[in-house]
C-alpha cells in the first residue's frame, strides 16, 4: 500500500508539472501572458464597438422616421391583434381586426373587414392599452417609443455598461439586412433602462429597415418591461411605411399579479392616393 501511495504521488506531480509546462508553452507560442491575452480581447472588443457606433452614426433613418407619416397618404389594410396573457403565459384574451382605411384625414373612411375576440381584458393599471374604438383616425407612431433622446448605450460614459456586437445578417422581406446589437451586461448595466437594442440595415443603401427595443421602466409603485418592434417597406410608388410592428409589455405593481400584453400589427394592400 505504500509504495503504491507513493507512485500514486508521483503520478499527479508528474501530471502538473505537464500541464504547468504544456500551458506555459501554449502561451509562449502565442507570445502573450494572460494579462496581455486579456487587454487583447479588450482592445478587440473596443473595435467592435467603435466600427458599429460608426456605422450607426452613418445609417440613414429618415425612411424608418418618416413611415407612418408616409401612411397617412395611402389607402391600406391593417391587420391587429392584442392579447393579454397571465403570469404562465397563458393567453386569457385576445382581439383581432382587419380594418379597411381609405381617403385622407380628416375624411378618412374605415371599414371593418373582420374581427374576433375571445376572453375578458384584465386591464388594471394598464387600461388604455386596447381601445375598443377603431375609427382612430391613423396607427399611433411608435418611432417616439423606439428612440428616446440620447440613448444611454450611444454615450460615452456608459460604453462600459453595454456589449457591442456584429450579429449574424437576417433575410427581411427581400433584403439580407446586416445586424447590430446591443446588450446591457448583467453587472455594469444594472440600473440601465434600455437593455437591448438590434438595428437592421440594408446593406445596399445603408437605411435602416427594421429596429428592435427591449426596455425597463422603473417607479415607486410600478415596473414596465417593454419590448418594441418595428419593419418598414418600400412601396410600388418609392416610399417607406409600416410593414409589421410588434409591442409587447409586462406591468408589475404591488400587491396583484403582473399583466403581460401584446399587440402586433401589420400592413398590406396598399395603393397611394
Amino acid at each position: 500500500m505504500k509504495d503504491r501511495h507513493i507512485n500514486f504521488s508521483y503520478l499527479i506531480l508528474f501530471i502538473s508539472i505537464s500541464l504547468t509546462f504544456g500551458c506555459q508553452s501554449q502561451s509562449d507560442a502565442e507570445g502573450q501572458t494572460p494579462m496581455q491575452s486579456v487587454a487583447a480581447q479588450i482592445e478587440s472588443a473596443e473595435v467592435v464597438r467603435d466600427s458599429l457606433l460608426v456605422t450607426i452614426e452613418s445609417v440613414n433613418t429618415d425612411p424608418f422616421m418618416d413611415a407612418f407619416e408616409n401612411l397617412k397618404q395611402y389607402n391600406y389594410t391593417r391587420y391587429i391583434r392584442t392579447e393579454q396573457f397571465d403570469d404562465n403565459d397563458f393567453m386569457v384574451a385576445f382581439t383581432e381586426r382587419s380594418v379597411r382605411y381609405e381617403g385622407l384625414s380628416p375624411q378618412r373612411r374605415f371599414t371593418v373587414l373582420s374581427s374576433d375576440s375571445s376572453g375578458a381584458y384584465d386591464f388594471g393599471y394598464f387600461r388604455r392599452f386596447v381601445s375598443e374604438n377603431v375609427e382612430e383616425q391613423d396607427p399611433e407612431d411608435l418611432t417616439p417609443f423606439l428612440f428616446p433622446e440620447k440613448p444611454a448605450y450611444l454615450s460615452s460614459r456608459n460604453f462600459e455598461a453595454y456589449s457591442y456586437e456584429f450579429e449574424a445578417d437576417s433575410l427581411m422581406l427581400n433584403i439580407t439586412a446586416q445586424v447590430l446589437e446591443i446588450n446591457a451586461l448583467p453587472e455594469e448595466g444594472d440600473g440601465k433602462n434600455i437593455r437591448k437594442a438590434r438595428y437592421f440595415i440594408d446593406p445596399e443603401t445603408n437605411e435602416l429597415i427594421a429596429f428592435q427595443l427591449e426596455r425597463i421602466d422603473l417607479a415607486v409603485f410600478f415596473r414596465e418591461e417593454s419590448n418594441f418592434f418595428m419593419h418598414i417597406q418600400k412601396t410600388q410608388e418609392g416610399d417607406y411605411v409600416p410593414y409589421n410592428t410588434r409591442f409587447e409589455t409586462r406591468i408589475i405593481v404591488p400587491f396583484r399579479d403582473p399583466q403581460r400584453f401584446r399587440t402586433v400589427a401589420s400592413y398590406v394592400q396598399l395603393n397611394k392616393q
